[in-house]
């Protein structure tokens, strides 16, 4: 479905939800020596022999490490899934709706009824087949809005993907210099306010933030930014982006990881709602996977070639060398299986950037720069038409 390596990928998923609610990296903790699988199977009450099938498999995909046969410990990767680490949330939550919903896709895509197979909302989706349900997933009328502890859970575990791209995301954009004469960075949907708290540390003389979302995400959001000790410059408030937006002057909007939840149509919607206040004096940054073909061609720079023209003070990513494809073929299979996720969860995907500016466009609006950062996710800059 989406390489070869698909049927272990979802394999390798499920074990890491399976190892995240059996606790095993808190359990692990930080012993370099590693814990015995006797001492880790009395501790969860699992069979040895299965528990180290789990961990055998886990390893292969670059979770834990076997110091000495039977031991197991902890490796970068696997520290991110303790219990108080964002990874955890994001390795249970949406690991759980990914596998139930993973079963259903076929079924979604090459569903019986034509007419089925053609819809592109989030109400014919794998999601309304695994959970039984006819409710969206997101939305002020979806599953999340209607079961308050699933909003929750999706604003934290949305706060376990922000480490693997805040760091690029602050690093490689002039953030300093867009928010100079601004009166706020308004990060919309922007769940517990992960972005607003990396730019905030990283960017002192920014001194205003303002996540905003929906009223259930309030709880892991204040939370969130009390941790951080940031409660004085990031701020929490009440917003639906399907509604007008409230904030209208010398603002920064952002949008990160909220449209590709949307079919274009919807997206849209959302958009229109920034451009009716966007003005000369605001901005509107959309943070989003851009997905890149996977065409090989013969010819182009060598690596040493690009490698020689770059800028050591600015982050510019470079060309694929002859016979690679242009999304780096293995190092884009986390935004492509994302993609596919979005799909079956809100009949949604990552987007090519014509199909970003077919979104912008309808909404009134044209790209104006694509800055790459060193992650998965682009920073696209968004003016009125």
């Amino acid at each position: 479905m989406l390489s070869p390596r698909c049927p272990g990928l979802v394999k390798s998923l499920l074990v890491l939800r399976l190892a995240a609610e059996l606790d095993l990296a808190t359990i692990i903790g930080d012993s370099e020596e590693g814990v015995s699988l006797a001492e880790l199977a009395a501790r969860t009450d699992i069979h040895e022999a299965r528990l180290e099938q789990v961990f055998r498999c886990l390893i292969t995909a670059g979770w834990f490490r076997e110091p000495r046969e039977g031991y197991f410990a902890n490796n970068r990767m696997s520290n991110t899934i303790k219990n108080d680490q964002p990874g955890f949330h994001m390795a249970t939550t949406m690991n759980k709706i990914h596998n139930r919903c993973s079963v259903y896709y076929p079924e979604m895509i090459n569903h019986p009824d034509p007419e089925y197979r053609n819809k592109t909302d989030p109400l014919h989706t794998a999601f309304q087949m695994a959970f039984n349900t006819e409710l969206p997933y997101l939305g002020p009328e979806g599953w999340c809005a209607k079961v308050p502890e699933e909003a929750t859970r999706l604003a934290l575990a949305m706060g376990g993907v922000g480490p693997s791209t805040d760091p690029g995301v602050a690093a490689d954009f002039p953030w300093p210099e867009i928010c100079k004469g601004k009166d706020a960075l308004v990060d919309i949907g922007g769940g517990q306010g992960t972005l607003c708290c990396s730019l905030a540390l990283k960017y002192p003389g920014v001194k205003h933030f303002i996540v905003q979302d929906l009223v259930d995400c309030r709880e892991a959001a204040e939370a969130n930014i009390r941790s951080k000790g940031l409660t004085a410059r990031v701020t929490f408030e009440e917003q639906d982006f399907f509604t007008p937006q409230r904030r209208k002057g010398k603002f920064v909007y952002v949008f990160q990881r909220v449209l590709h939840d949307w079919n274009t149509e919807d997206g849209a919607k959302i958009l229109r709602q920034i451009r009716d206040v966007l003005d000369e004096e605001s901005s509107l940054l959309i943070i989003e996977t851009l997905i890149q073909p996977a065409v090989v061609s013969s010819t182009g720079p060598s690596l040493k070639q690009s490698l020689s023209t770059l800028d050591p003070n600015v982050y510019s990513p470079i060309p694929p060398p002859p016979f690679i494809p242009v999304n780096f073929g293995e190092a884009s299979r986390v935004q492509n299986t994302l993609s596919v996720g979005l799909s079956a969860i809100c009949n949604a995907f990552s987007r090519t950037l014509p199909q970003l500016e077919d979104m912008v466009n309808r909404a009134g609006l044209k790209v104006k720069k694509v800055y790459a950062t060193r992650g998965w996710a682009s920073i696209t800059e968004v003016e009125l038409a």
